[in-house]
């Protein structure tokens, strides 16, 4: 413990001298880059996140969410989760991404839904940019392609329910699908607590998004422009990806691995959204499964005869022919294991004490 608290130390002197330096050595492409972090933050970000901050708390609260993800609950089931609001939080980081997920884990936690071991086997699967903010920003906007948009997203999303479920079998299942609640369903909140909480929350976040653009920017700065990709990627994910976007034939797989990879504030704004109960560790082990996982299937996504489009190109370059038969045999192999899963699941009796 004393050589982590020394390390934990060192690291928080290095941030201070880094953004001291930074300030005083680049004081306009600081100003820039916060102005340029509260326009995010007063409009995309504002836009996909506070609602659905909103939209996961009522949720959880109202128990809707057992039902209205049913759809999802054979991907909860693989991932070792038979708790029936698992679906609901699933829905709502395929719909809301990274922050909604986290703050429906947290709720469901609260009120007895989920174990803090169930929700912690979750997050690998629902932690994920949402698909507003990569189909619309970063592939129509960054990369000029909205197909190109759909198919980071349906890889990154696909690549962390198979994060999930393989991390599960790794450890040898069992963690997760018979751990009853650890506390018994409290009382609902009134609405305006709810709100307040998620107005918090996302001055919290928008605080992370600023500090973290602003390293990248400093890094972006003081580093060529071929090596500022990485170190963007690595802190934040909207500067990680608008980096990636403009270094030319590899775009597109560098902003996958972007958003594969999520960058150090969307993990701090994670922690700091769930109950310390919650493990990271699940979430922090996934990710080395999913940028391999996630590159793979964005390539076996992309048609035959596909075009790489970035920022310089005037109109967006895509065929569409047919998907490829690489492709089509793992979508069939999916398909399969999933019903597998389903019929293994209908044949198993449960215990009353199961969740």
């Amino acid at each position: 413990m004393n050589r982590r608290l020394k390390i934990r130390r060192a690291a928080f002197l290095v941030l201070a001298l880094a953004t001291a330096v930074l300030v005083f050595a680049a004081p306009g492409l600081c100003a820039d880059t916060l102005r340029q972090g509260l326009q995010l933050c007063g409009g995309p970000l504002l836009v996909s996140l506070f609602p659905f901050l909103i939209v996961s708390a009522l949720l959880m609260q109202s128990g809707a969410g057992e039902w209205l993800g049913v759809l999802f609950r054979p991907a909860a089931r693989l991932i070792g989760v038979r708790a029936k609001s698992a679906g609901g939080v699933l829905l709502i980081g395929a719909l809301g991404g990274f922050a909604p997920a986290a703050s429906a884990a947290a709720q469901a936690v609260q009120t007895g839904q989920l174990s803090a071991k169930q929700a912690s086997a979750l997050l690998p699967a629902c932690i994920c940019s949402g698909p507003s903010f990569v189909i619309l920003t970063v592939g129509e906007q960054m990369l000029g392609s909205r197909a190109l948009g759909v198919r980071l997203f349906a890889a990154q999303l696909l690549a962390g329910y198979l994060s999930a479920a393989l991390l599960y079998r790794l450890q040898g299942g069992g963690a997760s699908g018979s751990t009853p609640p650890l506390k018994a369903p409290g009382l609902l909140q009134p609405l305006d607590a709810i709100i307040a909480q998620a107005a918090v929350t996302y001055l919290k976040l928008c605080g992370f998004v600023l500090y973290f653009r602003l390293l990248a920017a400093g890094c972006g700065h003081f580093l060529p422009g071929g090596f500022a990709a990485l170190p963007a990627m690595l802190l934040e994910v909207c500067s990680g990806c608008d980096y990636a976007s403009r270094t030319g034939f590899w775009a597109s797989s560098l902003c996958c691995a972007a958003l594969s990879l999520q960058g150090a504030s969307v993990l701090l704004q994670v922690r700091t959204i769930c109950p310390p109960e919650i493990s990271f560790r699940p979430l922090l082990a996934a990710r080395l499964l999913h940028l391999p996982l996630s590159l793979a299937l964005f390539y076996l996504g992309l048609p035959q005869q596909a075009v790489e489009t970035f920022t310089t190109l005037p109109e967006r370059v895509i065929l569409m022919r047919r998907v490829p038969l690489d492709c089509a045999l793992l979508a069939f192999a999916l398909c399969c294991l999933t019903a597998w899963e389903l019929c293994k699941a209908c044949a198993e009796q449960k215990t009353p004490g199961d969740p």
